[in-house]
């Protein structure tokens, strides 16, 4: 069967991000295993997603093909970002990052994904000279949240470069709070640490990714109950 209505909504709320876990846009949308899966199948076999299965046990991840997001944006849809790489390293963090998304979306929040955050100037200046993005954004009651989900150890002095330049733009007013997602203690050390160098103070939190996960996962099959 080709894709319908339903699919074109996974595509475009996929392609929002690039790469996505299949179980966080079921929630996002509140939809069941089974059509989560079976939209997936249909945009696959069309040629408008590929999947990736990551060996981690994680669960399934999407991502939007260049003719996806082409056909996006061809029936309206903004923001629509083409991921860099497919690799099962990338389709990790993409996973990671769309819960974060989903717990946005089940929330109410206004999220935005990469496309949005760089239209909306959205970016960082590194004190060694480099830009950078953050991988999410959060909009709540006009507060500006920039998030950043790290699944891996940074170089000190590269993840210095960046909370430096989040400082600067929080001092100058264009960012509210910093919220770095991960699981790991040693990475929560690291930045903790190096937050401090920079005098980031109260603007940045770090929390945890499973508990976005399980809290999401726990919203989500509220709201379907009630729609049911």
């Amino acid at each position: 069967m080709r894709p319908g209505p339903g699919s074109y909504r996974l595509l475009t709320w996929l392609g929002r991000l690039g790469v996505a876990g299949i179980e966080p846009i079921q929630g996002a949308l509140g939809l069941s295993r089974a059509v989560a899966y079976k939209h997936v199948a249909r945009l696959a076999a069309a040629g408008l997603v590929v999947r990736i299965a990551p060996s981690d046990g994680g669960g399934g991840v999407v991502a939007i093909t260049r003719a996806g997001a082409r056909l996006a944006r061809e029936r309206g849809a903004d923001g629509m970002v083409s991921p860099r790489s497919t690799a099962p390293s990338s389709a990790v963090h993409g996973r990671a990052v769309s819960w974060v998304a989903a717990a946005a979306e089940v929330r109410g929040f206004e999220w935005l994904g990469p496309a949005d955050l760089r239209s909306r100037g959205w970016r960082v200046s590194r004190d060694d000279g480099a830009r950078h993005v953050p991988d999410l954004g959060y909009v709540d009651a006009g507060r500006r949240t920039a998030i950043e989900v790290e699944l891996h150890l940074k170089t000190r002095p590269r993840l210095r470069a960046i909370l430096r330049g989040y400082r600067d733009v929080i001092r100058a007013g264009q960012l509210d709070e910093l919220i770095y997602v991960t699981d790991r203690r040693d990475v929560a050390a690291l930045v903790r640490s190096e937050a401090l160098e920079a005098h980031l103070g109260t603007a940045l939190a770090i929390g945890p990714l499973q508990g976005i996960i399980s809290r999401t996962r726990e919203i989500a099959a509220e709201r379907r109950q009630r729609s049911d």
